[in-house]
């Protein structure tokens, strides 16, 4: 049922080997979580304080990296918990707020083609970001199984703010990188609200069948 097309499939097996030598040194899933909020934090410092686009990229880029190294930690070490996977899940909110609220600071007086201040973007991004999470939570809590579907998840759309944050700093073209990624989310949010709204009323079907 998930998408098998995920970002967090080819950086795996780093993320398992820093999660082992992290375990080793006592790091806990919890504590991992926290560092991962952590470089959000750094990558608005590097972004709104110091304007530097590649020392913003490179944070985001450890947010990716940590966010798939606490989930890690928590199933290498046994130490899965009800709590830890709710607090990863507020974090990664969090982080993701900091990191577009970044982006709009240092961006408020952008406009793309003198038309649409790019704040408008980043905050209907941000909104169809927290919508593509919200609804595979809403999902899972209705159905069991994984219903991670769709093209732009949390990996990729951090990665996607790595790469066009590197091309914006070498070429510009800040407002058309980040138009296009506010489509590519929303197409998202409505492919996997329509698309798990088959999934559960086939689930409803065979329910109602037995």
């Amino acid at each position: 049922m998930a998408s098998k097309f995920r970002l967090r499939i080819i950086f795996r097996p780093i993320i398992i080997i820093l999660a082992k030598l992290l375990i080793k040194i006592g790091v806990s899933p919890n504590l991992a979580t926290c560092i991962m909020f952590t470089f959000s934090v750094f990558s608005m410092i590097a972004l709104i304080i110091f304007s530097n686009l590649l020392l913003f990229s490179l944070f985001v880029f450890l947010v990716g990296i940590f966010d798939g190294i606490d989930g890690a930690i928590a199933r290498l070490s046994g130490r899965t918990t009800f709590f830890g996977a709710f607090f990863d899940s507020i974090m990664d909110r969090a982080s993701e707020f900091v990191i577009f609220f970044s982006l709009l600071a240092h961006y408020r007086y952008y406009l793309l083609w003198n038309i649409i201040g790019l704040p408008i973007i980043i905050i209907v991004s941000f909104i169809a970001s927290i919508m593509i999470s919200y609804i595979r939570a809403k999902a899972e809590n209705v159905y069991n199984g994984d219903f991670d579907v769709g093209l732009m998840a949390r990996s990729e759309r951090l990665f996607y703010i790595v790469i066009s944050m590197i091309i914006v700093y070498f070429y510009g073209f800040i407002g058309e990188i980040l138009f296009v990624f506010m489509l590519l989310v929303i197409v998202t949010a409505i492919f996997r609200f329509y698309k798990l709204n088959g999934l559960i009323k086939d689930f409803e079907n065979q329910i109602s069948n037995q």
